[in-house]
């Protein structure tokens, strides 16, 4: 009998729930991905999967326009256009063609240049690039900067996540998760939202140096990580057995069933949910300022005061969103999973996943 197993073991909080955006802009992005060549013309499988990369857009950033809705799609483009060379297998392990490809992508982002025969891939991160960089101006230069080195980080963890299976029976669950936790790419999204949510730029960009909200951030990543693991599972079955898949591999390596792997993902994920909570009260705790000017000394009303009080109120509100944020990413995935087509099916172990879907894809002005 197959055993069925649900994501309602992983204890996230209600209060993390949000509900999705609208899909206007998935038509903007796919036809800006048909002018830089990452996606082909008129071609089904093309169209199928630009509606499930950008899909992921209105559930991270529930709150956001529609040009932060199209940065984030924009962003999850680049990711899978990329990521899919090694990933789709079309360089194989060709190790000089990789380093290649990861060294001319990194000198998008660090150095500002692209090649004249670039790639649909490297056309849209430069393009990436350079709108934050206009996005973010002189004020929140060190905003762009980081952003830069965070998408470096990422591209330069593909080949090293991709080579963990090479030479080993299984993999170590710890050794993973530390790849897995820059490989997933949330980092670059963390960044983005606080050019989305914080438009003004009232939020001093030393607090996004302190340790907390690194390893809020970090947890985050794992969470979202080992969650799109779990629902990918038995598409990755399918497709190559699933090495990296921690569902897997924990089998092999600790010579478990299914039901006692995923206990202890599911074990793992509800201690650092458990961590991350107590790290985002004392974060919140540490830089909440308050609105209310008070004296003891005059009554006379302080127009500056006044003024003060209104910035302040604006920092707190746009730091409350950026904090809640973080955490609304990871009720996000787990609802994206849950109705996405790339993994739904009537034999998914996960009875949230487990259902028979028509894939209807919407985008305007394309004739299916």
């Amino acid at each position: 009998m197959k055993q069925i197993l649900s994501l309602k073991d992983i204890k996230l909080p209600v209060c993390w729930e949000t509900k999705p955006n609208k899909t206007e802009y998935m038509d903007f992005v796919y036809q800006e991905s048909l002018e830089m060549e990452v996606w082909r013309k008129d071609n089904e499988i093309d169209i199928l999967t630009h509606h499930h990369v950008t899909d992921l857009s209105r559930f991270f950033w529930p709150n956001a326009n529609f040009e932060g809705l199209v940065l984030g799609a924009e962003l999850m483009v680049w990711f899978f256009a990329f990521d899919d060379l090694f990933d789709g297998g079309f360089i194989d392990d060709n190790e000089n063609e990789q380093s290649r490809l990861v060294n001319r992508m990194n000198n998008v982002f660090m150095e500002g240049t692209i090649e004249t025969d670039s790639t649909g891939a490297e056309r849209m991160g430069y393009h990436i690039r350079n709108k934050v960089k206009s996005i973010c101006g002189e004020k929140r230069q060190s905003t762009f900067l980081r952003f830069n080195s965070s998408c470096v980080q990422w591209i330069d963890s593909i080949i090293p996540f991709i080579k963990l299976k090479k030479n080993q029976i299984s993999l170590d669950f710890n050794l993973y998760l530390y790849h897995r936790k820059y490989n997933i790419g949330a980092i670059p999204c963390f960044i983005i939202s606080e050019i989305i949510l914080d438009p003004m730029s009232t939020i001093d960009s030393f607090i996004w140096s302190d340790s907390r909200w690194i390893k809020m951030s970090e947890i985050t990543c794992e969470i979202i990580a080992l969650v799109n693991d779990c629902a990918s599972y038995e598409k990755e079955i399918k497709e190559n057995g699933a090495p990296l898949n921690p569902l897997k591999f924990i089998q092999i390596e600790k010579n478990f069933n299914l039901q006692e792997s995923y206990e202890h993902i599911s074990n793992y994920l509800n201690k650092i949910i458990k961590q991350y909570i107590e790290l985002e009260l004392s974060f919140i705790n540490s830089y909440k300022l308050s609105t209310k000017t008070t004296t003891t000394t005059t009554t006379t009303i302080n127009d500056d005061d006044d003024d003060d009080d209104d910035i302040n109120s604006d920092r707190n509100i746009n730091f409350t969103s950026i904090v809640n944020h973080l955490h609304n990413m990871s009720f996000a995935n787990v609802s994206w999973s849950t109705q996405t087509p790339r993994y739904l099916s009537q034999t998914q172990p996960f009875i949230e996943l487990r259902r028979n879907t028509k894939i209807v894809t919407k985008i305007c002005n394309i004739k299916k």
